[in-house]
């Protein structure tokens, strides 16, 4: 397909778009249905059933249409679900951090509801990156067939998309490679970087720390 005839608004990008703003809602709708429920071992997981149904949806549609969309609509839908969901995945991992950390405090509750929040966000968070999967993965399969990456990069790329960050960072470089959003990938991929190497810094302090204490 001629990619000036993907130029222009397409209603697929309304399913991404969609599909990032229930992601950002799940946690309100979880959280808000179980506050209600009154015994704890009885925890209402059917919220999950929506997000799932949602990646079924996006699995159907493009394995259904994908050569309507195009390889090029279908990479503005990951590059869209992926940016977005950016800040979803940073403060989540927060959350999961402070969670589990919480668990050592004198406040027995934690002990609970610690895990808990770190198992949903996780499970959430997995659930999400597989549901974008279907756009990036229909774009990388297109983009190999006709041409536009090599087998090496299409497979790697494709392993990819199920592993948290690399998965990001993978659809970076192939929108970088076809020239899309080429300012904001590359700034978001500068901080991204930052935030790593930060990160891999403060876990060492604090094993280091740890250890010489």
């Amino acid at each position: 397909m001629n990619n000036q005839s993907e130029k222009g608004f397409h209603p697929i990008y309304i399913l991404a778009g969609l599909y990032t703003f229930s992601i950002y809602m799940f946690p309100v709708i979880y959280f808000v249905v179980n506050s209600k429920v009154e015994n704890e071992n009885s925890l209402q997981i059917w919220p999950f059933g929506i997000i799932i149904f949602l990646d079924l949806i996006n699995l159907f549609i493009v394995i259904s249409f994908k050569n309507k969309i195009g390889r090029i609509r279908l990479l503005n839908c990951a590059i869209l679900i992926k940016y977005t969901l950016i800040p979803f995945y940073v403060i989540g991992g927060l959350i999961i951090a402070i969670a589990l950390l919480l668990m050592f405090t004198p406040v027995v509750i934690m002990v609970f509801v610690g895990p808990m929040v770190a198992i949903v966000f996780s499970i959430l968070g997995w659930i999400a990156m597989v549901g974008a999967a279907p756009f990036s993965m229909g774009y990388i399969r297109m983009s190999y067939k006709e041409g536009t990456h090599g087998k090496f990069l299409s497979v790697l790329a494709g392993i990819f998309q199920f592993f948290f960050t690399v998965d990001v960072i993978s659809i970076m470089i192939l929108a970088l490679k076809e020239k899309r959003c080429v300012k904001v990938t590359i700034a978001l991929l500068i901080i991204m970087i930052l935030a790593i190497v930060i990160s891999i810094i403060w876990i060492a302090a604090t094993i280091i720390g740890a250890l010489s204490w």
